[in-house]
Order: structure tokens, then sequence, then C-alpha cells
């Protein structure tokens, strides 16, 4: 794992937030808050945070995606690492060998070069696949469990523009599928996440998008998703409700700029600086910087502003009454008031 990383987002203030572009014929693309997702039974929490990225596929088959037109190019012989949290599920409805595409790589104008994408047959049941293009049939598979946060990593290198040697690799929950190979692709000049090529047959189910990353190097998948420490690389939501910071630090990075603020918020709202609990600064280059006087108290959350160079924070996280499980962050949410 390389840092800092190529690209980042989380979704954190309920837009696309780093990415470039939005399209989505049918309106069925969202940036839920956490306490809109409690009110649908049986759909998960973001997978960390306050937001996430939803997709409702009985919205219609038209195509809902986010864009990167910049960070995710790639050229001849070039290779970059992808890794994000996936949940599909909410009784979907597919027929047998329908597909849809979840990411993928465009080269001029909107050709695929690489994705990844959900397919269902009778057979088989969900699974989750990559190629160059859903309809070849040389794919590779692994099967995909619904109504479960899952960690999605691919690794995409481009052929040299002489032989035929692009390659193809996924790993879901860590584990691997066949690498694609000999793969024939034109330069990237953007990515998508979200639904695309949705088959007529395919007309309800929920797809959920969180911790967005691309680097030069394989990030992987996290060993759990509630951890004591947190380790934050943008601006976001350690945890949502009341609770307590433990410690929290401003771990070194590239400059004597970084500057971290926690708010006492669940909105990412940063105006009210009467909801300041914490600040710290780097004043010298690779300096970390603890707080005096932690631990604090958050009573609506702790939304931790990082700004600067490269800053990274990591946050201990004690007694938590939205944090450990989705039924607890779902219980708070349906609880939640906007006062």
């Amino acid at each position: 794992m390389a840092f800092p990383y190529t690209s980042y987002e989380s979704f954190e203030l309920g837009t696309l937030g780093n990415f470039d572009a939005e399209s989505d014929t049918n309106s069925k693309l969202d940036f839920p808050h956490y306490s809109e997702l409690a009110r649908t039974p049986g759909l998960a929490m973001p997978y960390r945070g306050s937001n996430c990225m939803r997709v409702d596929l009985a919205g219609g088959t038209g195509a809902a995606y986010v864009q990167e037109t910049g960070d995710w190019d790639l050229s001849a012989t070039n290779t970059l690492y992808f890794r994000f949290m996936f949940w599909f599920g909410g009784s979907p409805v597919m027929a047998s060998d329908d597909v849809f595409g979840i990411w993928q790589l465009w080269s001029a104008t909107n050709t695929v070069e690489a994705t990844c994408f959900v397919e269902y047959t009778t057979a088989t049941g969900y699974r989750l696949g990559i190629n160059e293009t859903a309809a070849a049939a040389s794919a590779s598979f692994l099967p995909l469990t619904l109504n479960e946060w899952h960690s999605v990593e691919l690794a995409v290198t481009i052929d040299d523009g002489v032989s035929n040697d692009g390659t193809i690799d996924m790993w879901l929950d860590g584990g691997a599928a066949t690498q694609i190979t000999g793969l024939d692709q034109g330069a990237i000049t953007s990515g998508v996440l979200g639904t695309v090529g949705i088959d007529a047959g395919t007309t309800a189910g929920t797809c959920l998008f969180d911790e967005v990353i691309a680097d030069d190097a394989r990030v992987y998948g996290p060993d759990r998703r509630f951890q004591d420490e947190v380790m934050m690389f943008e601006s976001g939501h350690a945890f949502v409700g009341p609770g307590k910071i433990k410690n929290i630090t401003l771990l070194s990075g590239a400059g004597t700029d970084n500057v971290l603020v926690v708010h006492d918020t669940d909105n990412a709202n940063t105006n009210d600086v009467g909801r300041t609990v914490v600040e710290l600064k780097n004043t010298a280059n690779n300096e970390t910087v603890d707080p005096a006087g932690v631990p604090v108290d958050v009573s609506r959350g702790a939304y931790v502003s990082l700004t600067g160079t490269n800053p990274r924070a990591l946050v201990q996280i004690g007694r938590a009454v939205a944090y450990g499980s989705d039924g607890a962050i779902r219980n708070y949410g349906l609880r939640r008031r906007n006062v």
C-alpha cells in the first residue's frame, strides 16, 4: 500500500465528492445519509461514516454512475489498483443470464477496456465477474453473497501496444479470481463506478458503494469493519452518534500546513465553530501531534476535518452508541432528530 493514494472517496459530504461527473438518466443514484438508509428494513448502513453511494435497480435500466476523468487514466504497460466496498441485496430480481457492470475503465469516449460486473444464472446464482467486456465468454467469476458488505479489489495492466498482453485481476474479500490475460486495450481516459449495461430482466435490488480507492500499489481489504482505531485519509466521520474519542493523532505529512479539526456533527457541518472539540496542527515536516486533554465526548458524531498536504489521522474510538454493528447504527438512525 502506498500513500498518498492516487484517489480516494467515501461520499461523506453526501455528494459525488472527488469524482468528476455523474450520469443518472433514471434518477436512481444518490448519496444517502445513514438515518435515511435506516428507514428501509434490511438495507445496510454505510460501510463507514455517515453516507455512501446508492443505486436502486428498480429505477430502470438506464446507466447510473459517477465518473473519474483524470486520476484513473492509464497508458500502455502501466498498472493501477482499485479497492471499493460493495453491497448488493434488498431482494434483487434478475432473470437468468442477466448482468450489469458496477465498475469499468474506458478508452476514448466510452469504449470498455476492463469491467467488473454482477451476473445471475439459475445454475450458479449471483456471481461477481471480470473481463474486458461482460459479454465475452472468457470472464472469470467468484460467488457473491447478498446483503453483506464485500471488499472488491481490482488490478488492471494495459497491454504494451505491440502484443496483446493486458491483464485484469480481482480479489473478493481477499480471495483471488482467475486472472484475465491476453487483452488488447486502448489507453484509459476515464473510469466509472455504479451500474451500467443493466438487462431488462433486472428489475429490483439495491447496490451500495463506499470507500473507493485507486493507487499504484495493491490496497488490500480491511481485516474487520468496526476497528477500535480508525485510520483516516481525508475528511470524514470516524463514527456517528454519541460517543467518546479516546485519543486522536495527526500523523506526519508532506508539509507544515496540515490541520486536523474534530467537529461534533454527523452531517459534515463545519460551519458552527462552537461544535469544535479538538484542533491539531503540524508545525514541522514529519511531525506527529497528539492532543492534550483527550478523551473527549461528542453528542452527534465525530467529523474529522483534514486539510494540508497529504494529512492522515489515527482515531481511537471509545464508547460509541452507533458503532460496532449495522444494528447499532440503524437503531440510532431511527431515533435521530434534526435538532
